[in-house]
């Protein structure tokens, strides 16, 4: 009898055990910076992903964008979980060399939903033939401008400056007869990223590809710096203000024409309906003719997952995000800039356009964007104190940018460490 119930009771104890190993869940860490209505949508798509993937948790973990870099360097030191990291987009060659990253494409097997991404979108991530970044919360510099203030000093509203010679023309006219401030361009942290994208688009190299050297002393980055300096110094159709005083001033309809990221434009629309008639056009080339160079702005995500149930929940998140109606649903949601390929050719994307028009703009520059450039591990802080000097110097026109540019590079490059050019 003793026999028999020791028999019943380690076959009970053996039922229970693999019920509980059936009913296991698999949690996985995803750090991000996503708030508001943005946070809203993440954690909608989460939810969607942990309904079709029964066994998995994700647990979301804020960090504001200013304080995510430390926050994901510090868990991964003290050795706390993080599957997923969302990393700021200039960062990158640093945590890929610096930070135990693991590839995306670590696993070919795995690693089929980086075909969903466009090829320029991933580059950001690349190295050699490692891929260890996938697109997430990018934006793309658009030019907003105000159509009533157009109407009123006698431009067409329907047809928004292409070039930088248009915008220097609209903003003069718009200064001239209605006293107010013509353009303004987006600055970002330590006016880092807006001097990239005046140099780049101008034809000119930021930095080198491993971020070490600076490298825009180039007469195209002369030349786009110079053009920044004129907009304020010589044509004053730029004040002297920060993002935050830009974008307050725009949404107030005192400002005609500032150049922000596309992710601020469903907000925008909110704030200044009513107020005034809101277009989007593409960001302004130097030439008509010549291609445009954008490097994106936001972030990525980066998988740090440890082998095993953890690493295949994460990679099973990043493949559920890169489904064309996945990324469709965040760039509608949040308003970042789509992902996937042929966004159009998803019928709910379709019909999202064909009811706000003013993202077309922002479609079209897909194709145009470029990895934002990345800083090395040596020096950067210091670095892009020297870009911030610099365009203060450059706004206060005591100096042209011929005289400025090459000792800043040099400035740069010294505090770098860098060795070639």
């Amino acid at each position: 009898m003793l026999r028999l119930l020791a028999f019943i009771g380690a076959f009970v104890a053996s039922i229970l055990t693999l019920s509980n190993s059936s009913n296991a869940e698999t949690s996985i860490t995803f750090y991000h910076y996503q708030s508001g209505s943005s946070y809203t949508a993440f954690r909608k798509i989460l939810d969607g992903f942990e309904a079709e993937h029964r066994g998995i948790k994700v647990k979301d973990i804020f960090s504001q964008s200013e304080q995510i870099t430390a926050e994901v360097q510090t868990a991964l030191a003290a050795r706390r979980p993080v599957d997923i990291a969302t990393v700021i987009g200039k960062n990158i060659v640093y945590f890929v060399n610096n930070t135990p990253a693991v590839p995306l494409n670590a696993d070919p097997g795995k690693a089929g939903f980086l075909a969903e991404d466009l090829p320029n979108f991933l580059d950001i991530g690349r190295s050699g033939e490692k891929v260890f970044a996938v697109p997430h919360a990018y934006g793309t510099p658009m030019l907003y401008y105000n159509k009533d203030m157009f109407r009123a000093a006698g431009l067409d509203p329907e047809t928004p400056p292409r070039t930088w010679d248009e915008v220097t023309k609209a903003a003069v006219a718009i200064h001239e007869k209605l006293r107010a401030p013509g353009f303004a361009h987006l600055l970002a942290s330590m006016k880092d990223y807006g001097t990239m994208l005046f140099v780049m688009n101008a034809g000119s190299p930021y930095l080198s590809a491993d971020g070490s050297c600076a490298l825009f002393d180039t007469p195209q980055g002369i030349k786009a710096l110079q053009l920044w300096q004129d907009l304020v110094a010589t044509y004053k159709v730029t004040p002297i203000a920060n993002d935050r005083q830009y974008m307050a001033a725009f949404n107030a309809g005192q400002l005609a024409m500032f150049v922000n990221s596309s992710a601020g434009l469903a907000s925008t629309v909110q704030v200044t309906k009513g107020k005034f008639e809101l277009g989007v056009g593409n960001y302004p080339r130097f030439v008509e003719s010549e291609a445009r160079k954008l490097p994106n702005s936001g972030a990525a995500l980066m998988l740090y997952a440890p082998p095993g149930e953890r690493r295949d929940a994460a990679l099973a998140l990043l493949a559920y995000l890169s489904r064309r109606e996945v990324s469709n649903l965040w760039a509608r949601e949040s308003g970042y800039m789509p992902l996937a390929k042929d966004p159009l050719g998803d019928p709910a994307m379709a019909a999202y356009v064909e009811g706000f028009p003013l993202v077309k703009p922002v479609i079209a520059q897909m194709a145009e964007t470029v990895p934002t450039a990345t800083w090395g591990e040596h020096g950067a802080l210091e670095a892009q104190t020297i870009v911030s000097n610099l365009i203060d110097d450059l706004w206060a026109g005591h100096k042209s940018a011929a005289e400025l540019v090459p000792p800043a590079v040099a400035a740069m490059n010294a505090a770098m460490g860098c060795t070639r050019r």
